[in-house]
Protein backbone atom coordinates (compact mmCIF):
# COMPACT_ATOMS: atom_id res chain seq x y z
CA UNK A 1 0.00 0.00 0.00
CA UNK A 2 1.41 3.33 -1.03
CA UNK A 3 1.47 5.89 1.74
CA UNK A 4 -0.81 8.81 0.87
CA UNK A 5 -1.80 11.72 2.99
CA UNK A 6 -5.08 13.08 4.23
CA UNK A 7 -7.11 15.32 1.95
CA UNK A 8 -4.48 15.04 -0.79
CA UNK A 9 -5.49 11.43 -1.36
CA UNK A 10 -7.35 11.35 -4.69
CA UNK A 11 -8.63 7.81 -4.33
CA UNK A 12 -9.06 5.04 -1.82
CA UNK A 13 -6.14 2.87 -0.88
CA UNK A 14 -8.41 -0.16 -0.78
CA UNK A 15 -6.71 -2.54 1.59
CA UNK A 16 -9.07 -5.44 1.14
CA UNK A 17 -7.34 -6.38 -2.13
CA UNK A 18 -8.64 -4.40 -5.13
CA UNK A 19 -4.95 -3.95 -5.99
CA UNK A 20 -4.13 -7.66 -6.06
CA UNK A 21 -1.22 -8.52 -8.31
CA UNK A 22 -1.02 -11.68 -10.37
CA UNK A 23 1.43 -12.98 -7.77
CA UNK A 24 -1.05 -12.31 -5.00
CA UNK A 25 -3.81 -13.99 -6.97
CA UNK A 26 -1.62 -17.03 -7.47
CA UNK A 27 -1.01 -17.24 -3.72
CA UNK A 28 -4.74 -17.12 -3.10
CA UNK A 29 -5.34 -19.67 -5.81
CA UNK A 30 -2.81 -22.17 -4.49
CA UNK A 31 -3.08 -25.32 -6.58
CA UNK A 32 -5.94 -26.85 -8.47
CA UNK A 33 -8.00 -28.46 -5.76
CA UNK A 34 -11.38 -30.05 -5.25
CA UNK A 35 -13.78 -27.57 -3.71
CA UNK A 36 -17.43 -27.37 -2.84
CA UNK A 37 -19.95 -25.97 -5.29
CA UNK A 38 -23.59 -25.14 -4.83
CA UNK A 39 -26.41 -26.91 -6.53
CA UNK A 40 -27.97 -24.81 -9.24
CA UNK A 41 -24.72 -23.15 -10.31
CA UNK A 42 -26.13 -22.77 -13.79
CA UNK A 43 -28.63 -20.30 -12.43
CA UNK A 44 -25.84 -18.34 -10.77
CA UNK A 45 -23.91 -18.07 -14.02
CA UNK A 46 -27.02 -17.15 -15.96
CA UNK A 47 -27.69 -14.31 -13.56
CA UNK A 48 -24.25 -12.83 -14.11
CA UNK A 49 -24.09 -13.42 -17.83
CA UNK A 50 -27.36 -11.91 -18.88
CA UNK A 51 -29.15 -9.87 -16.24
CA UNK A 52 -28.54 -6.60 -14.50
CA UNK A 53 -27.54 -6.58 -10.87
CA UNK A 54 -29.91 -3.73 -10.21
CA UNK A 55 -31.76 -5.90 -7.76
CA UNK A 56 -28.80 -5.74 -5.42
CA UNK A 57 -30.01 -2.40 -4.17
CA UNK A 58 -33.63 -3.41 -3.89
CA UNK A 59 -35.39 -4.22 -0.66
CA UNK A 60 -38.79 -5.55 0.22
CA UNK A 61 -39.71 -2.19 1.64
CA UNK A 62 -38.49 1.37 1.43
CA UNK A 63 -37.55 1.41 5.10
CA UNK A 64 -34.30 2.73 6.41
CA UNK A 65 -32.91 1.89 9.82
CA UNK A 66 -35.47 1.58 12.58
CA UNK A 67 -33.92 4.31 14.68
CA UNK A 68 -31.48 2.04 16.48
CA UNK A 69 -28.99 -0.50 15.25
CA UNK A 70 -30.33 -4.01 14.78
CA UNK A 71 -30.69 -5.94 18.01
CA UNK A 72 -31.13 -9.57 18.85
CA UNK A 73 -29.61 -12.45 16.92
CA UNK A 74 -28.09 -11.29 13.66
CA UNK A 75 -25.91 -8.20 13.50
CA UNK A 76 -24.33 -6.09 10.78
CA UNK A 77 -20.72 -4.86 10.82
CA UNK A 78 -19.46 -2.28 8.33
CA UNK A 79 -15.92 -1.25 7.43
CA UNK A 80 -15.16 2.46 7.09
CA UNK A 81 -11.97 4.23 6.09
CA UNK A 82 -10.72 2.83 2.79
CA UNK A 83 -13.13 4.70 0.48
CA UNK A 84 -13.85 1.67 -1.65
CA UNK A 85 -16.54 3.52 -3.62
CA UNK A 86 -13.81 5.66 -5.21
CA UNK A 87 -11.07 3.03 -5.49
CA UNK A 88 -10.84 3.53 -9.29
CA UNK A 89 -11.47 -0.16 -9.94
CA UNK A 90 -13.32 -0.63 -13.24
CA UNK A 91 -15.64 -3.58 -13.76
CA UNK A 92 -14.26 -3.94 -17.29
CA UNK A 93 -10.68 -2.69 -17.07
CA UNK A 94 -9.72 -3.60 -13.51
CA UNK A 95 -7.31 -1.73 -11.25
CA UNK A 96 -6.89 1.93 -12.17
CA UNK A 97 -9.43 1.62 -14.96
CA UNK A 98 -11.86 4.21 -13.61
CA UNK A 99 -11.19 7.92 -13.18
CA UNK A 100 -11.03 9.47 -9.74
CA UNK A 101 -14.46 10.84 -8.84
CA UNK A 102 -14.43 12.71 -5.56
CA UNK A 103 -18.22 12.91 -5.55
CA UNK A 104 -18.08 9.21 -4.62
CA UNK A 105 -15.76 9.72 -1.66
CA UNK A 106 -16.78 8.17 1.64
CA UNK A 107 -18.77 10.31 4.04
CA UNK A 108 -17.81 11.13 7.60
CA UNK A 109 -17.99 8.22 10.02
CA UNK A 110 -21.01 9.63 11.85
CA UNK A 111 -23.03 9.69 8.62
CA UNK A 112 -22.90 5.90 8.45
CA UNK A 113 -23.70 5.54 12.13
CA UNK A 114 -26.79 7.69 11.55
CA UNK A 115 -28.10 5.13 9.06
CA UNK A 116 -28.85 2.84 12.03
CA UNK A 117 -27.87 -0.26 10.04
CA UNK A 118 -24.65 -1.17 11.83
CA UNK A 119 -24.06 -2.59 15.28
CA UNK A 120 -20.33 -2.13 14.79
CA UNK A 121 -18.13 -0.15 12.42
CA UNK A 122 -14.53 -1.22 11.93
CA UNK A 123 -11.97 1.50 11.23
CA UNK A 124 -9.89 0.38 8.24
CA UNK A 125 -6.97 0.18 8.70
CA UNK A 126 -3.97 0.36 10.99
CA UNK A 127 -1.70 -0.65 8.13
CA UNK A 128 1.86 -0.50 9.49
CA UNK A 129 3.35 -1.85 12.70
CA UNK A 130 5.99 -4.24 13.98
CA UNK A 131 9.75 -4.56 13.81
CA UNK A 132 10.52 -3.78 17.42
CA UNK A 133 10.26 0.02 17.52
CA UNK A 134 6.57 0.63 18.38
CA UNK A 135 5.85 2.58 15.18
CA UNK A 136 2.42 2.40 13.56
CA UNK A 137 0.39 4.00 10.78
CA UNK A 138 -3.36 4.52 10.49
CA UNK A 139 -4.38 4.99 6.85
CA UNK A 140 -7.93 6.24 6.25
CA UNK A 141 -7.50 6.97 2.54
CA UNK A 142 -8.95 10.41 1.71
CA UNK A 143 -9.65 11.19 5.38
CA UNK A 144 -6.28 10.99 7.10
CA UNK A 145 -2.86 9.39 7.27
CA UNK A 146 -1.46 9.25 10.81
CA UNK A 147 2.06 8.05 11.56
CA UNK A 148 3.64 7.39 14.96
CA UNK A 149 7.39 6.76 14.81
CA UNK A 150 7.54 5.05 18.17
CA UNK A 151 8.40 8.29 19.93
CA UNK A 152 6.66 11.09 18.02
CA UNK A 153 3.93 11.89 15.50
CA UNK A 154 5.58 12.22 12.08
CA UNK A 155 2.49 12.63 9.90
CA UNK A 156 -1.13 13.54 10.40
CA UNK A 157 -0.83 15.57 13.58
CA UNK A 158 -4.41 16.19 14.67
CA UNK A 159 -5.88 14.60 11.54
CA UNK A 160 -7.75 11.98 13.53
CA UNK A 161 -9.28 14.28 16.14
CA UNK A 162 -12.43 14.86 14.04
CA UNK A 163 -12.66 11.10 13.53
CA UNK A 164 -12.36 10.75 17.30
CA UNK A 165 -15.30 13.10 17.78
CA UNK A 166 -17.31 10.96 15.37
CA UNK A 167 -16.26 7.82 17.27
CA UNK A 168 -17.69 9.27 20.47
CA UNK A 169 -20.86 10.32 18.64
CA UNK A 170 -21.33 6.82 17.21
CA UNK A 171 -20.74 5.14 20.56
CA UNK A 172 -23.26 7.46 22.22
CA UNK A 173 -25.74 6.28 19.59
CA UNK A 174 -25.15 2.60 20.24
CA UNK A 175 -22.58 1.76 17.54
CA UNK A 176 -19.39 0.00 18.63
CA UNK A 177 -16.15 1.15 16.98
CA UNK A 178 -13.30 -1.31 16.40
CA UNK A 179 -9.83 -0.59 14.99
CA UNK A 180 -8.78 -3.12 12.35
CA UNK A 181 -5.08 -4.01 12.01
CA UNK A 182 -3.53 -5.12 8.73
CA UNK A 183 -6.16 -5.28 6.01
CA UNK A 184 -4.09 -6.56 3.09
CA UNK A 185 -0.95 -8.53 2.29
CA UNK A 186 1.17 -5.70 0.89
CA UNK A 187 1.29 -3.13 3.69
CA UNK A 188 4.40 -2.97 5.87
CA UNK A 189 3.42 -4.84 9.01
CA UNK A 190 5.14 -7.73 10.73
CA UNK A 191 5.68 -9.50 14.04
CA UNK A 192 9.23 -9.50 15.36
CA UNK A 193 10.48 -10.90 18.65
CA UNK A 194 8.97 -8.93 21.52
CA UNK A 195 6.36 -7.17 19.41
CA UNK A 196 3.44 -9.02 20.99
CA UNK A 197 3.82 -7.55 24.46
CA UNK A 198 5.14 -4.20 23.21
CA UNK A 199 2.23 -3.53 20.88
CA UNK A 200 -0.39 -4.89 23.25
CA UNK A 201 0.72 -2.33 25.84
CA UNK A 202 1.03 0.43 23.25
CA UNK A 203 -2.41 -0.16 21.73
CA UNK A 204 -4.04 -0.60 25.12
CA UNK A 205 -2.85 2.86 26.08
CA UNK A 206 -3.40 4.45 22.66
CA UNK A 207 -6.86 3.06 21.92
CA UNK A 208 -8.44 1.07 24.76
CA UNK A 209 -8.34 3.40 27.74
CA UNK A 210 -4.89 2.84 29.20
CA UNK A 211 -3.60 5.60 31.47
CA UNK A 212 -0.42 6.39 29.51
CA UNK A 213 -1.27 9.51 27.49
CA UNK A 214 1.90 9.56 25.35
CA UNK A 215 -0.01 8.77 22.16
CA UNK A 216 -3.79 9.13 21.74
CA UNK A 217 -4.41 9.51 17.98
CA UNK A 218 -8.19 9.99 18.26
CA UNK A 219 -8.05 12.28 21.30
CA UNK A 220 -7.31 11.87 24.99
CA UNK A 221 -10.83 10.86 25.98
CA UNK A 222 -11.62 8.49 23.11
CA UNK A 223 -11.75 4.79 24.01
CA UNK A 224 -12.43 2.32 21.23
CA UNK A 225 -14.53 -0.78 21.80
CA UNK A 226 -11.88 -3.18 20.58
CA UNK A 227 -9.22 -4.25 18.11
CA UNK A 228 -9.45 -6.61 15.15
CA UNK A 229 -6.63 -8.61 13.56
CA UNK A 230 -7.12 -8.68 9.79
CA UNK A 231 -3.73 -10.24 9.15
CA UNK A 232 -3.55 -11.29 5.49
CA UNK A 233 0.04 -12.49 5.23
CA UNK A 234 2.47 -14.60 7.21
CA UNK A 235 6.21 -14.57 7.80
CA UNK A 236 6.86 -16.23 4.44
CA UNK A 237 5.44 -13.14 2.69
CA UNK A 238 7.73 -10.64 4.45
CA UNK A 239 11.17 -9.95 3.02
CA UNK A 240 12.53 -8.00 5.99
CA UNK A 241 11.67 -7.17 9.58
CA UNK A 242 9.99 -10.48 10.34
CA UNK A 243 11.22 -13.40 12.37
CA UNK A 244 9.49 -16.51 10.99
CA UNK A 245 9.88 -18.37 14.27
CA UNK A 246 8.40 -15.45 16.22
CA UNK A 247 5.49 -14.52 13.95
CA UNK A 248 2.71 -16.70 15.38
CA UNK A 249 4.00 -16.76 19.00
CA UNK A 250 4.09 -12.95 19.00
CA UNK A 251 0.53 -12.77 17.64
CA UNK A 252 -0.57 -15.13 20.41
CA UNK A 253 1.20 -13.00 23.01
CA UNK A 254 -0.35 -9.86 21.53
CA UNK A 255 -3.98 -11.01 21.77
CA UNK A 256 -3.54 -12.71 25.15
CA UNK A 257 -1.82 -9.66 26.65
CA UNK A 258 -4.39 -7.29 25.18
CA UNK A 259 -7.22 -9.40 26.57
CA UNK A 260 -5.58 -9.42 29.99
CA UNK A 261 -5.01 -5.66 29.97
CA UNK A 262 -8.52 -4.87 28.70
CA UNK A 263 -10.82 -7.85 29.37
CA UNK A 264 -13.96 -5.96 28.40
CA UNK A 265 -12.62 -4.91 25.00
CA UNK A 266 -13.62 -6.83 21.89
CA UNK A 267 -10.85 -8.82 20.24
CA UNK A 268 -11.71 -10.31 16.86
CA UNK A 269 -9.93 -11.82 13.87
CA UNK A 270 -10.51 -12.07 10.12
CA UNK A 271 -9.33 -15.30 8.52
CA UNK A 272 -9.70 -15.89 4.79
CA UNK A 273 -12.33 -18.52 4.06
CA UNK A 274 -9.95 -20.76 2.10
CA UNK A 275 -8.86 -23.96 3.82
CA UNK A 276 -7.19 -25.48 0.75
CA UNK A 277 -3.95 -23.51 0.28
CA UNK A 278 -1.02 -25.85 -0.26
CA UNK A 279 0.92 -26.27 2.97
CA UNK A 280 -1.97 -24.95 5.06
CA UNK A 281 -4.72 -27.47 4.39
CA UNK A 282 -7.52 -27.21 6.93
CA UNK A 283 -6.61 -23.76 8.29
CA UNK A 284 -6.17 -20.15 7.25
CA UNK A 285 -2.61 -19.68 6.00
CA UNK A 286 -2.13 -16.42 7.90
CA UNK A 287 -3.79 -16.72 11.30
CA UNK A 288 -5.00 -20.31 11.40
CA UNK A 289 -2.43 -21.29 14.03
CA UNK A 290 -3.23 -18.17 16.07
CA UNK A 291 -6.92 -19.08 16.18
CA UNK A 292 -6.14 -22.68 17.08
CA UNK A 293 -3.71 -21.76 19.87
CA UNK A 294 -5.80 -19.16 21.66
CA UNK A 295 -9.45 -19.40 20.55
CA UNK A 296 -10.77 -18.08 23.86
CA UNK A 297 -9.02 -14.76 23.21
CA UNK A 298 -11.44 -13.95 20.39
CA UNK A 299 -14.97 -12.70 20.87
CA UNK A 300 -15.80 -13.66 17.28
CA UNK A 301 -14.37 -14.29 13.82
CA UNK A 302 -15.26 -12.58 10.55
CA UNK A 303 -14.56 -15.16 7.85
CA UNK A 304 -13.79 -13.36 4.58
CA UNK A 305 -15.95 -14.92 1.86
CA UNK A 306 -14.64 -12.88 -1.07
CA UNK A 307 -11.48 -12.61 -3.13
CA UNK A 308 -11.14 -16.32 -2.32
CA UNK A 309 -13.36 -17.74 -5.03
CA UNK A 310 -12.84 -21.41 -4.14
CA UNK A 311 -14.73 -21.00 -0.85
CA UNK A 312 -17.34 -18.42 -1.81
CA UNK A 313 -20.94 -19.12 -2.72
CA UNK A 314 -21.79 -21.04 -4.85
CA UNK A 315 -18.41 -22.72 -5.32
CA UNK A 316 -17.56 -23.84 -1.82
CA UNK A 317 -19.32 -21.95 0.95
CA UNK A 318 -17.63 -23.64 3.91
CA UNK A 319 -19.30 -22.17 6.99
CA UNK A 320 -19.69 -25.67 8.47
CA UNK A 321 -15.95 -26.29 8.15
CA UNK A 322 -15.21 -23.06 10.00
CA UNK A 323 -17.56 -24.12 12.79
CA UNK A 324 -15.25 -27.08 13.29
CA UNK A 325 -12.27 -24.77 13.68
CA UNK A 326 -13.80 -22.19 16.02
CA UNK A 327 -16.60 -22.79 18.51
CA UNK A 328 -17.54 -19.14 19.03
CA UNK A 329 -19.58 -16.67 17.01
CA UNK A 330 -18.82 -16.32 13.29
CA UNK A 331 -19.72 -13.46 10.95
CA UNK A 332 -20.01 -14.04 7.21
CA UNK A 333 -17.70 -11.42 5.67
CA UNK A 334 -19.00 -10.08 2.34
CA UNK A 335 -18.09 -7.24 -0.04
CA UNK A 336 -20.37 -4.24 -0.41
CA UNK A 337 -20.20 -4.30 -4.20
CA UNK A 338 -18.40 -5.96 -7.10
CA UNK A 339 -15.75 -3.21 -7.02
CA UNK A 340 -14.91 -4.21 -3.45
CA UNK A 341 -14.15 -7.76 -4.58
CA UNK A 342 -12.00 -7.87 -7.71
CA UNK A 343 -11.66 -11.66 -7.43
CA UNK A 344 -15.32 -12.38 -6.77
CA UNK A 345 -17.64 -13.05 -3.87
CA UNK A 346 -20.26 -10.29 -4.08
CA UNK A 347 -23.73 -11.77 -3.56
CA UNK A 348 -26.68 -10.52 -5.56
CA UNK A 349 -29.97 -10.77 -3.59
CA UNK A 350 -30.98 -14.33 -4.66
CA UNK A 351 -27.54 -15.64 -3.65
CA UNK A 352 -27.46 -13.53 -0.52
CA UNK A 353 -30.86 -14.90 0.47
CA UNK A 354 -29.61 -18.46 -0.14
CA UNK A 355 -26.55 -17.99 2.07
CA UNK A 356 -28.60 -16.36 4.82
CA UNK A 357 -31.20 -19.13 4.73
CA UNK A 358 -28.40 -21.65 5.12
CA UNK A 359 -26.83 -20.06 8.22
CA UNK A 360 -29.61 -18.11 9.92
CA UNK A 361 -30.67 -20.89 12.26
CA UNK A 362 -27.14 -21.78 13.31
CA UNK A 363 -26.24 -20.86 16.89
CA UNK A 364 -22.74 -19.82 15.80
CA UNK A 365 -23.93 -17.42 13.11
CA UNK A 366 -23.48 -13.89 14.43
CA UNK A 367 -24.38 -11.86 11.37
CA UNK A 368 -22.78 -10.30 8.29
CA UNK A 369 -19.97 -7.84 7.76
CA UNK A 370 -19.69 -5.60 4.70
CA UNK A 371 -16.54 -4.17 3.15
CA UNK A 372 -17.19 -1.36 2.94
CA UNK A 373 -19.84 1.18 3.92
CA UNK A 374 -18.90 3.61 1.14
CA UNK A 375 -19.51 1.11 -1.66
CA UNK A 376 -22.76 -0.20 -0.17
CA UNK A 377 -24.49 3.14 0.48
CA UNK A 378 -25.07 6.42 -1.32
CA UNK A 379 -23.17 8.16 -2.85
CA UNK A 380 -21.48 4.86 -3.74
CA UNK A 381 -22.66 3.25 -6.96
CA UNK A 382 -23.88 -0.25 -7.70
CA UNK A 383 -21.51 -1.46 -10.37
CA UNK A 384 -22.39 -4.43 -12.56
CA UNK A 385 -21.68 -5.93 -15.97
CA UNK A 386 -24.64 -4.49 -17.88
CA UNK A 387 -24.93 -0.80 -16.99
CA UNK A 388 -21.42 -0.08 -15.82
CA UNK A 389 -21.38 3.19 -17.78
CA UNK A 390 -24.31 4.55 -15.77
CA UNK A 391 -24.72 2.53 -12.55
CA UNK A 392 -27.44 3.34 -10.03
CA UNK A 393 -26.80 4.43 -6.46
CA UNK A 394 -26.10 1.55 -4.09
CA UNK A 395 -28.40 0.62 -1.22
CA UNK A 396 -26.84 -2.77 -0.52
CA UNK A 397 -26.31 -2.15 3.19
CA UNK A 398 -30.03 -1.48 3.50
CA UNK A 399 -30.74 -4.73 1.68
CA UNK A 400 -28.51 -6.68 4.06
CA UNK A 401 -29.94 -4.87 7.09
CA UNK A 402 -33.48 -5.75 6.03
CA UNK A 403 -32.45 -9.37 5.48
CA UNK A 404 -31.02 -9.57 8.99
CA UNK A 405 -34.28 -8.14 10.34
CA UNK A 406 -36.09 -11.13 8.89
CA UNK A 407 -37.34 -9.69 5.59
CA UNK A 408 -37.22 -11.80 2.43
CA UNK A 409 -35.23 -9.77 -0.08
CA UNK A 410 -35.42 -12.19 -3.03
CA UNK A 411 -36.38 -15.68 -4.07
CA UNK A 412 -33.43 -17.67 -2.83
CA UNK A 413 -31.03 -19.38 -5.21
CA UNK A 414 -30.00 -22.97 -4.52
CA UNK A 415 -28.44 -23.82 -1.17
CA UNK A 416 -24.71 -24.56 -0.96
CA UNK A 417 -24.06 -28.02 -2.37
CA UNK A 418 -21.49 -30.75 -2.85
CA UNK A 419 -17.80 -30.57 -3.90
CA UNK A 420 -16.88 -30.32 -7.55
CA UNK A 421 -13.55 -29.94 -9.32
CA UNK A 422 -12.26 -26.50 -10.22
CA UNK A 423 -11.42 -27.84 -13.67
CA UNK A 424 -15.14 -28.19 -14.41
CA UNK A 425 -15.12 -24.43 -14.88
CA UNK A 426 -13.30 -22.00 -17.15
CA UNK A 427 -10.29 -19.69 -16.81
CA UNK A 428 -10.36 -16.31 -18.54
CA UNK A 429 -8.51 -13.01 -18.41
CA UNK A 430 -10.37 -9.94 -17.22
CA UNK A 431 -10.35 -6.75 -15.22
CA UNK A 432 -12.62 -8.27 -12.57
CA UNK A 433 -13.98 -11.71 -11.84
CA UNK A 434 -17.57 -10.68 -12.53
CA UNK A 435 -16.74 -9.25 -15.97
CA UNK A 436 -14.62 -12.26 -16.90
CA UNK A 437 -17.48 -14.51 -15.85
CA UNK A 438 -19.97 -12.57 -17.98
CA UNK A 439 -17.86 -12.18 -21.13
CA UNK A 440 -17.17 -15.23 -23.26
CA UNK A 441 -14.98 -13.40 -25.80
CA UNK A 442 -12.12 -12.81 -23.37
CA UNK A 443 -8.86 -14.72 -23.73
CA UNK A 444 -8.39 -17.98 -21.88
CA UNK A 445 -5.46 -18.28 -19.48
CA UNK A 446 -3.59 -20.47 -17.03
CA UNK A 447 -3.59 -19.07 -13.47
CA UNK A 448 -0.81 -21.45 -12.41
CA UNK A 449 1.69 -20.59 -15.16
CA UNK A 450 4.54 -18.13 -14.63
CA UNK A 451 3.05 -16.15 -17.50
CA UNK A 452 -0.73 -16.30 -17.42
CA UNK A 453 -1.21 -14.79 -20.88
CA UNK A 454 -3.30 -11.87 -19.58
CA UNK A 455 -2.73 -8.17 -20.28
CA UNK A 456 -1.06 -6.02 -17.62
CA UNK A 457 -4.38 -4.65 -16.36
CA UNK A 458 -5.96 -8.10 -16.22
CA UNK A 459 -5.86 -11.14 -13.98
CA UNK A 460 -6.49 -14.78 -14.76
CA UNK A 461 -9.70 -15.67 -12.97
CA UNK A 462 -10.94 -19.11 -11.95
CA UNK A 463 -14.36 -20.71 -11.53
CA UNK A 464 -15.92 -18.96 -14.53
CA UNK A 465 -18.89 -20.05 -16.61
CA UNK A 466 -17.89 -22.19 -19.57
CA UNK A 467 -18.84 -20.64 -22.89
Amino acid sequence: MEALTGKDVPLAVDAKKPFLTKKALAIIAGVVVVVAVAGGVGGYFATHKSSSSSSSSSTTSGSSGSGSSSSGGNKLIGYWGQNSANNRLSIVNGTGGRADDQSLNQLALREYCDLKYYNTINLAFLTEFGGGDNHFTINLANIALYKWSGSAVTSGGNALITVGQDITYCQQNGVKIILSMGGDKVSNYSFASGDGERYANLFYNAFLGGSDTTVKPFGASVVLDGIELDIEKNAADVTSGADPSAWTPEMVTFVQTLKKLSPNSIISAVPQCSLTVTGYIGKDRNIGDLIAQTPSSFDYLIVQYYNNVECTYPFGFNFDSWKGLFSGKIYVGLPGDWISAISGGFLEPPNLQAVYNYVKGDSQFAGISLYDVSSSNSPGLQWNTTDYNDPPVSHYSQTVYNLLQGETIATAAAAPGEPQAETDYAYRCGGTWVYANATCGLATCNPYANTTGCATNQQCFRFLAKC
